[in-house]
């Protein structure tokens, strides 16, 4: 089985995770008390999104997150990334404007991913 960083090899899936911690660290700072490192409660976030990127059932023709229609996460979970997304989606364009432009070019292009399928009920 591969690791978290093996998987995570793929260019796309780099600037992603990449962009993920930005956002975290970034709302880490603002909210938690950070000494010079993330708390806790941040860097378990952290982990779990790398790990829910690395072995997203897409693999590595994934659509971003922002646009994938899979369901990754529990609601809290959900909730928490959610909440740091919408919050640092503006800020992170002043601290890593290359990082933001091309995942807005990633998200923009086609995604491989199949369209669930509807129940006919």
């Amino acid at each position: 089985m591969k690791t978290v960083t093996e998987t995570l090899a793929h260019p796309r899936l780099k600037r992603e995770m990449r962009l993920q911690n930005a956002m975290i660290t970034m709302y880490c700072k603002q909210h938690h008390v950070y000494q010079g490192k993330v708390c806790r409660e941040c860097d378990r976030l952290q982990q779990m999104t790398a790990r829910k990127l690395a072995f997203c059932e897409s693999g590595t023709e994934k659509p971003t997150c922002a646009t994938c229609t899979a369901v990754c996460y529990t609601l809290v979970v959900s909730k928490q990334v959610k909440t740091i997304y919408r919050w640092g989606r503006a800020r992170v364009w002043l601290r890593h404007p290359i990082l933001m432009s091309l995942y807005l070019i990633d998200s923009i292009k086609p995604s491989q991913m199949p369209k669930p399928k509807l129940l006919n009920l």
